[in-house]
């Protein structure tokens, strides 16, 4: 299959359209991946929820402000950008933005499912004591909401005869338990076999398919107002937890895990497929 355009040195990515889905929260993974990929030329397509889950209103997620905030500093990297609202887990909404940032960018053909996560409300607990609908969510969020977005843009992928690169995002909990993130931990183990089944079907059609395995990030997903420091007691609580788990002494930047993802999405990896991809500080080696 042919690409869509011929790369240009400076900007590797001109003339492709890359959606990313979770693109709007602020010090988030997905907002640092679509700035990154407009950097390197690539009209963006930003799909967030871009308000409150309604069984879940706690869990962090953009404002439909943000996402508009987001829209205007890619256009300012000289880019076209498109945005669309949707829960990734809906498959209509999901099915409508794809087809509507289609329509005003083109064909997508480099896929960041980064939507997903876990928190207060949203399977965060003891497995014996999570309700049953917030275990559902973190699965219908994570790999359902991976799924659709995948099955969407790369059936017209296909259509259009071009290829293309999806990268989910799992995490190093889909490798490895961590107590009281049982569903969050079935959610990405599942994100990992998914990919490699659809790298194994979508192959044949010029599309690869990878994941990145991010350890403890800096964002505001579990560091809020220093949530997650606070939770280790404090910065000397951090400090020892770091030095404990952390082979590189550090928690990790939203930036780090887009520079993994885009490389992903790049002519760089032409040769990976598949793979899930540690991005962990050394956190995880398996």
């Amino acid at each position: 299959m042919s690409s869509t355009e011929p790369l240009s040195p400076l900007s590797p990515l001109a003339g492709k359209v890359a959606l990313v889905t979770g693109a709007a929260r602020p010090r988030g993974i997905g907002r640092a991946t679509a700035v990154q990929l407009a950097r390197s030329g690539a009209d963006i397509a930003c799909l967030d929820i871009a308000r409150p889950y309604d069984d879940a209103p706690a869990h962090g997620t953009a404002s439909a402000g943000e996402l508009d905030e987001l829209a205007a500093e890619l256009r300012g990297l000289g880019v076209r950008v498109a945005t669309a609202v949707a829960d990734v887990s809906v498959e209509e909404e999901v099915e409508n933005a794809v087809a509507q940032v289609s329509e005003e960018l083109g064909t997508v053909t480099l896929v960041a499912n980064v939507a997903g996560g876990s928190g207060p409300g949203f399977g965060l607990g003891p497995l014996l004591n999570i309700p049953v609908e917030e275990f559902r969510r973190v699965l219908d969020v994570n790999v359902i909401g991976t799924w659709l977005v995948s099955r969407a843009c790369a059936n017209r992928m296909i259509a259009a005869d071009l290829a293309g690169r999806i990268c989910n995002v799992s995490s190093q909990a889909g490798k490895r338990a961590f107590p009281f993130l049982g569903p969050y931990c079935a959610a990405k183990a599942g994100i990992i076999l998914l990919t490699q089944t659809m790298a194994t079907e979508l192959g044949p059609s010029g599309i690869s398919v990878n994941a990145v395995c991010p350890g403890t990030v800096d964002t505001n997903l579990i560091n809020k107002d220093a949530m997650f420091e606070q939770l280790m007691g404090g910065p000397e609580g951090l400090a020892a937890y770091v030095a404990r788990e952390i082979p590189l002494g550090r928690l990790q930047s939203a930036e780090e895990i887009a520079a993994a993802i885009c490389w992903l999405l790049s002519d760089d990896a032409r040769g990976v497929t598949g793979e899930a991809l540690n991005v962990s500080a050394g956190q995880t080696m398996v």
